[in-house]
Formats: structure tokens, sequence, C-alpha cells
């Protein structure tokens, strides 16, 4: 079937599901080859790329278009003259039985307000909501549906914050609405994976059961590369470690945005170290990107920093910190002593002795 155009009528099998697919969009190439054990084989000049992962009740197809695109504008993002920013925006297409075809897609105009997270303010929820219902306006839209978003983590791995969960389930609340996540790279192409609802309702945020590369379009004139290439998820699930009786455990809090997704940040110059004495430490919001000083417990920032590192590295730092002290200790008693000189030089002079 490669190189034959695919008309309405023309069936493709899914040899994952045992499900007889339908074409009813003109295609120049045949999208699919292959798809056996969840991984994807695809013709290099097709027009879209497909996944069929067991834990989904669906078929997901989606143009190779409009993988470019959305690769496109989050590294025209992540390059702003306003600095790094994640951006994000609504999925389009036709949901037919057993198969949801993503065919173009339209950008979220975030106005950043809490940072340089895809965090979205008051006005953002309500252009969200009138992008999700442009099919209904829109001459161009028109015959589509919105088959749900995606957005791009620039400083976190691929998955569904706590706040991601809640805009998916606030807006797109139906089965077969699925999201997207991209992570740009900065040596290697951008990876990204898609997030949907299983067949008994479950809704996997913690990692995506496939994630994928989406590779730069090649130019005309060389070999067409693979434009996408996927890599089977680890099937294990991550539970949190649940805390020991009578131990309480302290959560920081973002100030700017109030999410709890924060991780330590690493300390840098001499007065962030001296602020780290009396308890002071950065950490950086993983929704808003945000950097801020939080006071926490000796004792839990002694924990979680000791379990991190091996011996050699807790030495090193200890080393570093005393030479760091000694300096200022040093140039503090200089400065000291130079201040007692002056003011003993600049006092009274007693009267010589008169002559008789």
């Amino acid at each position: 079937m490669n190189g034959r155009p695919l008309r309405c009528g023309v069936a493709r099998e899914c040899i994952e599901c045992d499900q007889s697919l339908n074409c009813d969009l003109i295609m120049l190439s045949t999208p699919v080859d292959e798809i056996s054990e969840g991984r994807l084989r695809t013709d290099p000049a097709a027009a879209f790329k497909a996944w069929c992962i067991p834990q989904c009740p669906f078929l997901m197809e989606c143009s190779c278009s409009v993988l470019e695109q959305i690769r496109r504008e989050v590294e025209e993002a992540r390059h702003s003259n306003r600095g790094e920013r994640e951006t994000g925006g609504v999925l389009y297409g036709i949901h037919e039985s057993g198969r949801t075809r993503i065919l173009t897609c339209r950008p979220l105009q975030c106005e950043h307000a809490m940072g340089s997270g895809f965090v979205l303010s008051q006005k953002d929820e309500k252009r969200l909501a009138h992008l999700i219902s442009a099919p209904a306006t829109d001459p161009e839209l028109k015959g589509l549906q919105a088959l749900g978003w995606y957005h791009s983590h620039l400083r976190s791995k691929i998955f569904l914050s706590e706040r991601d969960r809640q805009i998916h389930f606030r807006h797109f609340d139906a089965p077969f609405q699925i999201a997207l996540v991209i992570r740009p790279e900065s040596e290697r192409p951008a990876r990204a994976g898609f997030f949907f609802r299983e067949a008994t309702g479950e809704f996997r945020t913690e990692s995506s059961y496939e994630e994928f590369a989406i590779e730069t379009a090649p130019p005309s004139a060389p070999e067409p590369k693979q434009a996408v290439v996927s890599k089977q998820a680890s099937a294990h699930r991550r539970t949190s470690t649940p805390a020991k009786p009578g131990q309480q455990q302290t959560e920081a809090i973002c100030p700017r945005c109030g999410s709890q997704n924060i991780q330590k940040s690493r300390r840098t110059g001499p007065l962030e170290r001296v602020c780290g004495l009396v308890g002071f430490y950065p950490y950086r919001c993983r929704e808003c990107l945000s950097r801020t000083f939080l006071k926490t417990s000796d004792v839990l920032e002694r924990a979680r920093g000791t379990s991190r590192k091996r011996p050699e590295e807790r030495r090193r730092a200890w080393q570093r910190t005393r030479r760091e002290m000694l300096l200022w200790g040093g140039a503090i008693l200089g400065f000291v002593a130079i201040l007692y000189y002056l003011a003993l030089d600049s006092g009274p002079k007693p009267d010589p002795p008169s002559q008789p």
C-alpha cells in the first residue's frame, strides 16, 4: 500500500487491538505500515503518525505538520526575547469509533501573569474556553472538535502536575480527549508523550506510557529522516513513600502561584550561602518557574541533602564552606582592625611638656 493514496472506504487494520478502521480522508501515503507490541513503524513520507498503546482504548493519529508546528512554537517560546517561556494550546480533529485523529491546533495566548511557566490566570481560562468552542463559530474548524490540549515543560520531565490535572478535568472531561506534553532538549530532538483516560477510567499522570521524539523536519533535497521514534516507557508506577508515624512532613509552597510542586535550587554566590546558614534556601517552582527564598527546618534540609550526596561530596562541600567562612571572617576582622586604628589615630593628642 506504500505510495498509493488511501480514499474513503479503504480499511486499515490495527494489529495491536485487532480492529478494522476505515479511512475517511484522502492522504498522500499510507500513514502506518505496521503497529505491533506498542511500537511504531511508519513510512518516512507519511502524512500521519499513529500510536496504538495497549492501555489506550482507541488508536491515536496526529498529522506530522501539527507535530512540526507545535515543535516550532515550543522552540520559539523557549528562545523568546522576553525570556524562556512555556506555551500551550488546543488540539482539534475527528473522533470516531476506536480512533482519534489530530488534524490541526491553535496556540493559547497565555499572559504568564505568574511567571514563565504555563500557569493559567482567569483571563487565560476564558481564552481557553473560547478556543475549545471555536469549531462552532470558526469556518476553518468546521466539522472538527476539540480533542485535547498540549503544553510544554522546560525544567521538568514529561508528566502532568496537579495543576495540569485540574485543567484537564475542568475543560477536557470527555473520555476521548487527550493531553500532549512536550519537553524540548538543547542538543537532542524534543521529546513528547500523550496522556489519556484508560478503559477503566484511570488517568495516569506521573509519566507517559510511551514517549517519542519529534525530529526537525529534514530539507526536501536530502534523504528524509524518520519523524517519530517511539520508546516504551517503564510500566511500573511510582508511589510516594508514606511518612512514618509521628514524623511531621514539611512541604514548601510557592508564594507566587501557590503550588507545592517546587524543588530546591542550587545556591550561587557567597550571599546565598550565608543565607543558608540562617535557614533560607533558594527554591524553584516547577509550575511558574519562579525562584524564591524560603525558610525551612535545618534538620529537614540536612536530611534531604545528605541522602543525595556521597561522603566525598559532603567533605568537599564542607571544605569549601569552611574556606569561605575563614575568608569572610578574616575580612571582617581586618576591617574592624582598620577602624580601630583610625579611631586611635584621630583622637586628641596630649600637649607637649613646657620648656623651663
